[in-house]
């Protein structure tokens, strides 16, 4: 059995275990340091000690919940991939195909905010999906 899966369960009892009132209340088009934990078969894990991965916040529901997209620093030319360059001037992935619902518990720190017109486009070819 993988290591991984055993210090990432650990790590989410201790996000989970934490019951002060949320400090961060992201908005639509930030970037964000999150905690996506090791996850099974294809999905985008975390990375490091802390299982961590910058994630673009698409939706949000609530002060507690929304939905975003894993970034990646490896640029593919897939139809589920958005490719943009970030304010550092960066190459950034949205792995569109990956979008999921999180807890603003799994929020580290915000990185940036993706530019309007980017988000507008992501979104859209999200759209297209659907």
């Amino acid at each position: 059995m993988d290591k991984e899966f055993d210090k990432w369960n650990e790590l989410k009892k201790k996000i989970e275990a934490d019951t002060s009132k949320p400090d961060r209340f992201p908005k639509c088009g930030e970037v964000w340091m999150s905690n996506l934990g090791r996850n099974i078969g294809f999905e985008q894990n975390g990375s490091g000690n802390n299982f961590s991965r910058p994630v673009l916040v698409v939706t949000k529901f609530n002060n507690h919940m929304f939905w975003c997209i894993p970034l990646s620093t490896k640029q593919k030319r897939f139809d589920f991939y958005f490719n943009y360059t970030d304010p550092d001037d960066k190459k950034v992935s949205a792995i569109l195909a990956q979008m999921r619902l999180v807890s603003v518990k799994r929020l580290k720190r915000k990185l940036y905010d993706i530019n309007s017109d980017e988000l507008e486009k992501i979104k859209n070819k999200l759209k297209s999906f659907l």
